[in-house]
């Protein structure tokens, strides 16, 4: 009799396909279940436990990409292992199913022993237990900086961040860019890919100081640095799995861990959310990235996690246009913690250089600026505030208009 951690759903309108998937795992000891479209699947993960969903991308109505983004958002399914089965096979249609949060894909025409092997493998990923890595064991301070979209300086504050908590702390601190696809820590820093996550990850069994030596990059300003997969095929490789070894491994080696976080809320993201002791989110003072910045905060509260442990850094505050500050916290229901000026044309050039404008330009107001939230982060750090971003339904926003 098969367990119930090895229950599948099958979720493709083709019905000799689906057939014929049932029949493939059913044959390696799997329970399988058939759906054929998405409102019937997310129904059924609702009612049954299942160790894994392979969903077809184009399912009638609501589509594959759409089903796993619910499924994601639901508490009760985030953390389900979905195998995506599509025609497409292009880099940038996996990178859609990964940015929903898909762990991995699978193109059709397939082999069914490679189909087996992907479910076994994101089965044993998920039910793996590190011995020894309860977050709550941690020492370092994991700080995740999100942007409220692209373009709003997330990356410019994340690297200058790191470096200002070892200016100012002179403690160990690691910078890790989980934006496994298109991560630019490494231009700003000026460090080249030579090691990357990908060499991380493919480092079998348990991970130790020395291997951390030979994959973390050192940027003369005392930082170390684990830089994004040189090629977005290798960044597909990363799965949810690898991100919890990670982080867990940096917090226990490194007193602060800054992690600059690709830009999309799927799986990978949601778990690097759970690992995190504190949230920076990014926004500049305009319409779409206030609404961005809402819908996360929604986010995150719906997610039953605190959203005290978030603090919004309004970057680029002294435009000559834009929405004040004031009315940003209005509008958010929610503090703007810090306040960062435009850098202009020095902060361009340091990027362009490759050195972060803390290092080149110190006394810049940009420069102190960040220099005052790395030491409100090394304070936390030394206060008694709790070590993880834990579950609360208590901090759950109240809708606007509710």
């Amino acid at each position: 009799m098969t367990e119930p951690n090895h229950r599948i759903l099958v979720v493709d309108d083709d019905r000799a396909l689906a057939e014929l998937l049932r029949r493939i795992l059913t044959k390696e000891g799997f329970d399988v279940t058939v759906s054929h479209n998405g409102e019937d699947a997310i129904q059924r993960t609702m009612q049954t436990n299942y160790a894994l969903a392979l969903l077809d991308v184009m399912l009638p109505g609501m589509d594959g990409y759409t089903v796993c983004r619910r499924l994601r958002q639901n508490p009760t399914t985030q953390y389900l292992p979905i195998l995506m089965l599509t025609a497409k096979g292009d880099i940038a249609d996996k990178i859609a199913g990964f940015e929903v949060g898909a762990d991995d894909y699978l193109t059709k025409p397939f082999q069914p022993k490679d189909l087996v092997y992907r479910v076994r493998s994101l089965i044993a990923r998920s039910q793996n237990v590190i011995p020894g890595d309860s977050v709550e064991t941690e020492q370092g301070r994991v700080i995740a900086v999100f942007g409220s979209k692209g373009g709003v300086g997330k990356t410019t504050i994340a690297t200058n961040l790191a470096v200002a908590l070892r200016q100012r702390s002179e403690k160990r601190v690691a910078l890790l860019d989980a934006d496994f696809f298109f991560g630019d820590v490494g231009v700003h820093l000026n460090l080249p890919a030579v090691r990357t996550v990908y060499d991380l990850i493919k480092h079998p069994g348990d991970w130790d100081t020395e291997i951390a030596e030979q994959t973390l990059i050192p940027h003369p300003s005392g930082i170390r640095v684990l830089l994004s997969p040189f090629r977005p095929e290798d960044g597909e490789q990363v799965t949810v799995g690898h991100i919890e070894k990670i982080v867990k491994f940096l917090a226990r080696h490194y007193d602060f861990v800054v992690i600059d976080c690709q830009p999309s809320y799927g799986n990978r993201m949601l778990k690097v959310m759970e690992l995190s002791t504190d949230v920076l989110m990014v926004v500049t003072p305009e319409v779409g990235p206030l609404k961005n910045t809402s819908l996360f905060l929604d986010w995150v509260a719906e997610l039953g996690y605190s959203v005290e442990k978030v603090n919004i850094v309004l970057n680029r505050y002294n435009s000559n246009v834009g929405i004040g500050a004031e009315e940003i916290e209005r509008t958010l229901e929610h503090q703007v913690t810090f306040r960062v000026m435009s850098g202009g044309r020095p902060v361009v050039m340091s990027v362009n250089r490759g050195v972060p404008l803390v290092i080149e330009e110190p006394e810049h107001p940009f420069s102190t600026q960040i220099l005052q939230i790395a030491d409100f982060y090394i304070d936390r750090a030394t206060s008694s505030l709790p070590s993880t971003m834990l579950r609360s339904t208590r901090n759950r926003r109240t809708p606007p208009g509710a």
